[in-house]
């Protein structure tokens, strides 16, 4: 079995920490025996560091391209949306590709992430080499779908053999454009092995935090839909004696004296990371399936996170606290809670540990691989 996984994201020297959840998946299956390839091309008109990338490399038995392309990205320029043109520019970059390369000969199965522009292009590869097409859908809003037109998404992708969904709402957003019965729910997972619990007092040590400080850890974009304002507000509520270690980038980068980190992290530091923290929370408006949620129980923290339908899948009343994610009073009482019941925080992380161990990349995996076996007609491994 080969595998082609497409997407316009991949892990690279200058995109160093983007789509790590897909690398991880990709190295994971390759592990478990199985050929995978892997195309991500590159608009080298929009970002010219591009220009330095290789356009082939191998690593964990797995080979990844970066084939070049000229793409306009997918958002509006006053009344024009380009995303179709981008989409197609992207999609004839795979198809030289391929038509040019021996080694993309065998390929059985064709799995994209996003639905545009990776998913519909898929969905084409699919049609013109007739091999099964996948989709991993995994997006908080519907917005890059609104860009190409819904009526178009609807139709192109009608050809997919299977629909990889991070959680059940977004089963159900996806299901407006293509059938439900070959959509399934794999919420996403982490590396049992990267992500567990460690001592405290060494990790806050290494990143210089005080070890006597009660610390809420953040992990994602600095916007307002993660969050991360309303965060600082309720974390300044307390007047020093709650401090906040946030990782991320973005406009509203937290500048409170009592936010104690406001940094970006690379991804195999965030273990030392959440070990630092007493509890970790994200007061975010929309997930596909926060991979930083599940990371921050892998470690053994406690959630504080959002009410809402996205979270579902992998939160409940007794690894969390949930609540709205645009109330401030909300988040301060949650933190409150926490910090000042000892036994409720460590019960609380003994059952966010138990979930996440339930939840692997191994088993997410080997999941997907028999979903893809079954609806590709191949035979179970």
């Amino acid at each position: 079995m080969h595998i082609c996984f497409v997407t316009n994201k991949y892990p690279n020297e200058v995109d160093k920490n983007t789509t790590i959840f897909l690398k991880q998946l990709v190295d994971e299956i390759a592990g478990q025996g199985i050929k995978c390839s892997v195309i991500s091309p590159v608009p080298t008109n929009i970002n010219k560091n591009y220009k330095k990338l290789p356009l082939k490399r191998a690593e964990n038995n797995v080979t990844v391209y970066y084939p070049r392309y000229f793409g306009l990205g997918q958002r509006d320029y006053l009344f024009f949306n380009p995303a179709k043109i981008t989409t197609h520019c992207f999609t004839k970059a795979i198809e030289k590709l391929i038509d040019s390369n021996e080694s993309l000969g065998d390929i059985d199965v064709f799995y994209a992430h996003f639905v545009t522009p990776a998913g519909i292009a898929v969905a084409r590869l699919g049609r013109k080499y007739n091999r099964p097409s996948f989709l991993a859908h995994g997006e908080a809003t519907l917005q890059t779908i609104k860009h190409f037109g819904e009526k178009a998404v609807k139709r192109e992708l009608s050809s997919l053999t299977g629909v990889i969904a991070v959680s059940t709402q977004n089963k159900e957003m996806i299901s407006d454009y293509v059938n439900p019965k070959i959509v399934k729910v794999f919420p996403n997972a982490i590396n049992e092995k990267l992500f567990k619990p460690s001592d405290k007092t060494i990790a806050r040590k290494k990143l210089g935090f005080n070890e006597k400080d009660f610390i809420v850890s953040f992990v994602g974009s600095f916007d307002e839909r993660k969050g991360i304002d309303r965060l600082e507000k309720a974390v300044d509520s307390f007047g020093g004696d709650v401090k906040l270690a946030a990782a991320g980038k973005g406009k509203l980068k937290p500048t409170s004296k009592n936010c104690v980190w406001n940094a970006p992290i690379d991804h195999d530091d965030l273990p030392i990371f959440y070990a630092t923290s007493d509890v970790f929370v994200l007061p975010t408006r929309n997930e596909g399936c926060c991979n930083a949620i599940i990371e921050a129980m892998g470690c053994g923290l406690p959630v504080i996170s959002s009410d809402k339908r996205f979270n579902y899948d992998i939160l409940d009343n007794d690894n969390s606290i949930l609540i709205n994610p645009d109330d401030l009073q909300d988040i301060k009482t949650a933190i409150r809670s926490i910090k000042n019941d000892k036994n409720k925080r460590e019960n609380m992380s003994m059952m966010a540990l138990k979930t996440a161990r339930k939840i692997t990349i191994k088993e997410r995996a080997k999941n997907i691989l028999n979903f893809i076996f079954d609806k590709g007609g191949y035979a179970q491994k």
